[in-house]
């Protein structure tokens, strides 16, 4: 038999083995060394036979693996580990509360403050009736009802707020959620050096409700600090860090939380003219005091508790779907 037409296996990537390979040459009547064992003059056994066998079915499997995982494993745009180990890790975190941020154009934040001095603050109606506002310290020093019905700029106003409570409920709750709004109630808080507001929440009608704070004006002893959101180090070693910003908190931190793993569950919010954030009217929050050497600096908010009615109940589904896991390989080493 010629050897033309006989592939030599040493071609290629082929393995062939340790145990040296011979070719009987019909031709010539001779065998042909291909490839020299590597056992020396020690014989190939089956033993030999067995361990090359296994070794060739343990490189295969982990190929089918590395394939497998290639198909299943969700692009996050992060780098592949290099000789990733075939454990799978996924990481999801958990949100506890949504909080938006809207921030106004001057000409509305201007709209609304001369409504105030022209309207609102010469009607005196007193709102301070089931607040817990300590707004007391100034002879100006007060919580005020601003007017949603009856009152041009109220209205107009009132309907925007209800517009972003939907978007609040659709950017939480998706957007094939449906809801109806209606405005609870409100009103302007004037503080002054001194005054303060404790920890509290607020309450709706309706089970589903959001509450709303806009920053209207801001003391310069409040304006010089640093921003929290952009720089903040903690309360330690600090004197009048927070003084005047509105404080959440959706669960207890203590002071070595961040070495157990807890996730922060609150938060400094510098007052800032024209701000409004909103929020689910559960969510807890207060106001710190703040000292001004100036007499007349206020601090000046408005704040609004607005109604949310679902068209259709939600479900434990809602809380499940949209929650996979997205899983990557993880490098053993």
């Amino acid at each position: 038999m010629s050897d033309k037409n006989i592939k030599n296996p040493l071609d290629g990537d082929a393995d062939i083995g340790i145990g040296g390979i011979d070719r009987y040459n019909s031709e010539t009547g001779k065998s042909e060394i291909i490839r020299p064992s590597e056992m020396g003059d020690r014989p190939f056994t089956i033993g030999d036979y067995n361990a090359q066998l296994q070794d060739a079915q343990d490189k295969q499997k982990q190929s089918e693996n590395i394939m497998s995982e290639e198909e299943q494993t969700i692009d996050t745009g992060e780098p592949v580990p290099e000789n990733p180990g075939g454990i799978q890790i996924a990481f999801r975190p958990k949100t506890a509360v949504n909080i938006m941020r809207c921030q106004f154009p001057a000409e509305v934040t201007t709209e609304i403050n001369s409504h105030i001095e022209d309207v609102i603050i010469p009607n005196n109606v007193d709102h301070s009736k089931g607040l817990v506002g300590q707004i007391s310290q100034h002879e100006k020093s007060a919580q005020l009802t601003f007017p949603y019905e009856g009152d041009e700029v109220g209205e107009m106003f009132g309907g925007v707020l209800e517009r972003l409570a939907k978007e609040f409920v659709i950017r939480s709750l998706g957007e094939e959620t449906e809801c109806k709004t209606s405005m609870e109630s409100m009103w302007t808080v004037h503080s002054y050096s001194g005054d303060y507001n404790p920890i509290h929440d607020h309450g709706t009608k309706t089970p589903m409700g959001v509450s709303c704070i806009m920053y209207l004006q801001v003391p310069r002893c409040i304006q010089a600090l640093g921003n929290p959101t952009e720089k903040f180090e903690g309360l330690n070693e600090s004197s009048g860090a927070v003084d005047g910003f509105t404080y959440l908190t959706w669960g207890t931190n203590g002071m070595r939380d961040i070495n157990m793993l807890r996730p922060i569950t609150e938060e400094y919010i510098k007052p800032e003219v024209g701000t409004l954030i909103m929020f689910p009217s559960w969510l807890r929050h207060g106001v710190m005091p703040f000292f001004s050497d100036v007499q007349d600096d206020e601090r000046r908010t408005f704040s609004a508790n607005i109604n949310i009615n679902l068209k259709d109940k939600l479900t434990g589904d809602h809380y499940r779907k949209d929650r996979s896991w997205a899983w990557k390989t993880f490098q053993v080493l």
